[in-house]
C-alpha cells in the first residue's frame, strides 16, 4: 500500500515540484504578516475600552426594577439605588460617565427600612437611598436589559 504513493511521487516531473514548494514558502510567509498584523489590531482594540472611575460605579448601586419603575421607565424616568452620602451632583456625573447620557434631573429620596418581624424576633430593613433620574424625551437608556 505504501509502494502506491511512492509511485504517484517518480512519476512526477520533478520541476513542478521545487515550483509548488517555492510558492508554498511565499504562501507561508504571507499567511505569518496577516496573523501578526492580526495580532496587533487585537492590541488596539484592548486600549479602546473605556475606563470608568471608582468613584462612578461606588456612586451608582443598582437600579430598581420593579413594576412602579418599569412604568416610570416608559416616562424616561429611570430609578437607581445610591451611596447614602451620594448628592444630586455626584449622581448626575457618576450616570453621565457610566452611560454616557446627561440627565434633565435628579431627584434624591432618602427610604426608610420597614419594620418586620421574624416570629419572635423583631427587626428593621436597611435605610438606602434612592434616585430619580429624568432624560431628555428623545434619549433611552435600557437598563431592563436580559430581566
Amino acid at each position: 500500500m505504501l509502494d502506491r504513493f511512492n509511485k504517484e511521487k517518480e512519476n512526477v516531473p520533478k520541476s513542478s515540484v521545487t515550483k509548488k514548494t517555492a510558492d508554498d514558502q511565499k504562501s507561508v510567509k504571507k499567511t505569518t504578516k496577516k496573523t501578526v498584523a492580526k495580532k496587533t489590531e487585537t492590541k488596539v482594540e484592548k486600549k479602546a475600552v473605556r475606563m470608568i472611575s471608582k468613584k462612578a460605579t461606588s456612586t451608582i448601586i443598582s437600579p430598581i426594577v420593579s413594576e412602579k419603575t418599569a412604568q416610570l421607565s416608559d416616562a424616561n424616568i429611570l430609578t437607581f439605588k445610591v451611596a447614602p452620602g451620594a448628592n444630586r451632583i455626584e449622581v448626575r456625573n457618576a450616570f453621565r460617565e457610566l452611560y454616557k447620557v446627561t440627565p434633565i434631573r435628579v431627584n434624591m429620596i432618602n427610604v426608610r427600612g420597614k419594620a418586620v418581624t421574624f416570629g419572635r424576633m423583631s427587626g428593621k430593613r436597611q435605610d438606602y437611598k434612592k434616585a430619580l433620574i429624568s432624560l431628555a424625551k428623545g434619549t433611552k437608556v435600557d437598563i431592563f436589559e436580559g430581566i
